[in-house]
């Protein structure tokens, strides 16, 4: 029934316009609203009715297969990954394991890069201090200039 993009596109209008009069409906209802004969207890059985029959129908809409993503990736399916085209099929991690023996690099001299950084951030806390020194003695340096020129015009 629903196999055309346009029966798709008037379904999916049903169900949002259907949804919208429940909506009016509870609003009317919850605030005591109405508007000639439309009072919440008649809104809200109207979008009920809208409701039901947008259901009904949509029961008749036939159901859409679902992608088999086992052929993308097919360790979903138990298989064994599918290797990308790249230079030599290999897989990311053979990759960079590759790059990392090429760069020679081992686990110690990851762990001293990490020893460089944890010693390089204890550093940068350190500078923090002295930064707030140096700005420190530049504001107290004005304020020396600043009393000394007020005692120069009070000597005056």
């Amino acid at each position: 029934m629903a196999q055309s993009h346009r029966t798709k596109k008037l379904y999916n209008m049903a169900y949002g316009l259907g949804a919208a009069v429940v909506i009016i409906g509870a609003l009317f209802k919850i605030l005591h609203f109405s508007i000639g004969p439309l009072t919440g207890g008649v809104m809200l059985t109207l979008g009920m009715v809208v409701e039901a029959i947008v259901f009904a129908l949509s029961a008749f809409e036939p159901v859409e297969e679902d992608l088999d993503w086992s052929l993308v990736y097919p360790e979903l399916a138990g298989g064994q990954a599918s290797e990308k085209n790249g230079k030599n099929g290999d897989n990311l991690s053979d990759k960079l394991d590759a790059m990392l023996a090429e760069a020679q690099l081992d686990s110690q001299k990851m762990g001293r890069l990490a020893t460089s950084i944890e010693s390089f951030a204890e550093a940068a806390e350190n500078i923090a201090p002295a930064a707030n020194s140096v700005t420190a003695t530049n504001k107290y340096s004005e304020q020396l200039s600043l009393a000394a020129s007020q005692m120069e015009s009070l000597n005056s």
